[in-house]
């Protein structure tokens, strides 16, 4: 029996990535903060930890994990969310050692470079890939100048390890910077300074994986319509398809940072031009990771496959499936303008090609406490002024 530990299993993605599993010979565990949340309800984990709320992911949760690990024997270790993985990517080599434990997250310096905004921009600059144009940004006036001078206007600040939107903001000048440079630095230290693209409403999530000989095992296309928070966040509604040219672009990616291992690519395409522009690696499991799952091609699996030395079983991408986040998309109806006008309809909750990320008859639970605990973080006034006013 393997045990599979999840990190952060409070998220949307934990319901999937444990019935992704189902069909290994495994035990499924989850770190949670709390119990209103998908994962806490999700019959595919066999075991529920449950942890306080962590802001930072430091000492305290390192002593809280490594104590579990202590008791309970666990094979690999997967992060769900970005605390996770960048906490789990900076200890591996400690808990790989000590407990014998694999924790499939990249090694810390290729860690940091896919999730540092300016460094990887900096590369697909040095590679001729597509991308916004960007520029580390400080707060004094020749910096403010340089990168404005380069980037142009509009455009956002963003911190260079972010989580979430938190610490984004659009700009159209440069005495919007001075004003607002503050609010990204307390976000992180570093931040940058890039491209405003306006987009069609669709931006686009390619998964894939590749093995140690360079080869593209399998990937995933996810072309999301509707997402939340409404300017721009995780998806609530998406369809898979498929592109040879996203798939090219991103494994150039991959193969310029010699990537071992499953990659999550968001991808935003120009409004007007149509052009395709390489935003971030999420150098974990993605919220959206169930659309790859019903569309023939099961991530998780090949990704302890992959990390426990087994045989890497490889699938049959079948696009065309219809993907909805219900928990999101609820949250997607309540405050978009384009409720009622959006085709297809809101009010299209079945069809052949229609699946639940949150969700299904065989474990049901998770969509419904997915749409309370929403609720419940809408009540938050602070939370709604994150999220709604970026």
């Amino acid at each position: 029996m393997i045990n599979i530990l999840l990190l952060e299993g409070q998220n949307g993605q934990a319901p999937s990535t444990a019935r992704s599993l189902h069909d290994l010979e495994v035990k499924v565990f989850a770190i949670t903060e709390g119990r209103i949340n998908a994962g806490y309800a999700s019959r595919y984990i066999d075991k529920k930890i449950v942890c306080p709320h962590y802001e930072e992911y430091g000492a305290e949760y390192k002593a809280l994990l490594f104590d579990f690990l202590k008791r309970q024997e666990i094979h690999a270790i997967i992060p769900l969310g970005d605390k996770s993985a960048r906490f789990l990517s900076l200890n591996k080599p400690e808990i790989e050692s000590e407990f014998h434990t694999t924790c499939i997250v990249q090694d810390f310096p290729l860690f940091d470079l896919a999730q540092n905004k300016q460094k990887l921009m900096a590369l697909c600059e040095q590679y001729d890939l597509p991308h916004p144009r960007t520029r580390k940004i400080e707060n004094s006036e020749a910096s403010i100048r340089q990168a404005v001078d380069y980037v142009g206007f509009p455009a956002m600040l963003k911190p260079d390890v972010g989580m979430g939107a938190r610490g984004i903001v659009l700009v159209h000048n440069e005495e919007e910077i001075r004003q607002k440079i503050s609010v990204t630095l307390d976000v992180c230290k570093t931040c940058t300074l890039q491209q405003f693209i306006k987009n069609n409403g669709i931006y686009y999530n390619v998964m894939l994986y590749r093995d140690f000989e360079g080869k593209i095992l399998n990937h995933t296309i996810m072309q999301i319509m509707r997402y939340f928070p409404i300017k721009g966040g995780t998806s609530s509604y998406c369809k898979t398809i498929d592109d040879a040219y996203l798939v090219e672009i991103c494994s150039k990616v991959l193969e310029h940072l010699n990537w071992v291992g499953f990659a999550d690519f968001d991808i935003m395409q120009e409004e007007g031009s149509n052009a395709l522009k390489i935003l971030e690696i999420n150098p974990r499991i993605p919220a959206s990771v169930h659309s790859a799952c019903v569309s023939g091609v099961n991530f998780p699996k090949m990704m302890v496959e992959g990390a426990l030395n087994l045989p890497i079983k490889t699938y049959q991408y079948r696009p065309g499936k219809e993907i909805r986040f219900f928990g999101l998309d609820v949250m997607w109806f309540l405050f978009s303008p384009e409720r009622f006008r959006f085709k297809p309809s809101w009010f299209k909750f079945w069809g052949k090609n229609v699946y639940y990320q949150d969700g299904s008859l065989k474990d049901p639970f998770p969509m419904l406490m997915g749409c309370l605990e929403g609720v419940v973080k809408y009540m938050n006034p602070s939370f709604r002024k994150a999220k709604l006013k970026k």
